[in-house]
């Protein structure tokens, strides 16, 4: 069972790495990084402040050296998956090389350090049988129910991240602010980094949303800009993820969440045949790492059926 990663931690006041992460944070907020990036690039840098500062580690940062963020690796390798630890380690080579460039210290203690190795695991691929009782979990006539179906259909169609998904706007008539057409099928996302890009939903995903936005019209927060609506408003990523979870329970998909369709969607391209730098672009990757892990992870299965479709000894 993996385990979630770990909450948020504070700066130490130690030394100067306090004052030159807010320095940072300034920095990366001008950067133009998604919020998400930023807050986890942050934290990170926090872990390792609170670390140094619990084991009497040197907490200046002229001080740190690379035993210093090694021995913090290590203790994150023991206590949190790998991919924890190198999305933390990234930060942190981040947040180094920036106080080099700024002229705070000499050189990174992290720039001869390896990411850490990241072990093939295998997605948290949804079945098709899954993805069907989940879709059945949502059907209904009623607001709550056409908004789940269009939610889950819009998930399974694009792959699309959470957040995504939950900044699209509603505003027909003004290409300025709408990021749906339902005529084509197409959706605009916001991504990380704030990089635009479009992608496809389906003739399904495109009914689903056509019934939905139908009784959305009379909804009194019909308004509002953003395309999912609550009972009090706009739907946030808290309120979506919650709405995924009840239907997953109610489907007897116990713990579903979003990201859980993104896996799926990037299995299915890769089995139909996608190359993979079209599915970096549908889903949003600037690293081809990403996309080599769920390609090697769900490899076997997709040679599986390939076998089953073209068997030699079966047409004997």
């Amino acid at each position: 069972m993996s385990r979630a990663a770990p909450a948020a931690a504070s700066i130490s006041p130690r030394g100067d790495l306090a004052v030159n992460v807010a320095s940072w944070a300034r920095h990366l907020r001008a950067s133009n990084l998604s919020a998400n990036t930023v807050r986890t690039y942050l934290d990170s840098v926090g872990r390792l402040a609170a670390f140094l500062d619990d084991r009497g580690m040197p907490a200046d940062l002229a001080t740190i050296r690379g035993e210093h963020v090694e021995s913090f690796i290590e203790h994150l390798l023991e206590r949190w998956r790998p991919a924890t630890a190198a999305n933390r380690f990234v930060a942190l080579k981040v947040f180094f090389a920036w106080a080099a460039e700024e002229g705070e210290i000499a050189q990174s203690p992290m720039a001869r350090m390896r990411k850490p190795r990241i072990p093939e695991e295998r997605p948290d691929v949804l079945t098709p049988g899954q993805l069907r009782v989940i879709l059945a979990a949502c059907e209904g006539q009623g607001f709550a129910e056409r908004r789940d179906m269009a939610l889950v259909r819009v998930f399974i169609g694009t792959g699309a991240r959470l957040s995504e998904i939950a900044n699209l706007r509603w505003a027909p008539g003004d290409e300025t602010t709408n990021d749906l057409d339902l005529d084509t099928g197409i959706i605009r996302v916001m991504g990380k980094g704030r990089r635009e890009r479009v992608v496809y939903v389906g003739a399904k995903g495109i009914k689903a949303l056509d019934r939905y936005v139908r009784l959305r019209s009379r909804h009194e927060a019909a308004g509002l800009p953003w395309l999912w609506l609550g009972r009090k408003g706009r739907l946030t990523d808290s309120g979506i993820a919650q709405a995924i979870r009840d239907r997953g329970a109610a489907a007897g998909v116990p713990m579903l969440h979003a990201h859980q369709f993104r896996h799926s969607y990037a299995h299915t391209m890769l089995a139909g045949g996608m190359q993979e730098g079209d599915l970096m672009q549908l889903a949003g990757w600037r690293s081809r790492e990403v996309v080599a892990r769920y390609a090697a992870a769900t490899r076997s299965d997709r040679a599986i059926a390939a076998a089953r479709r073209f068997n030699p000894g079966d047409d004997l």
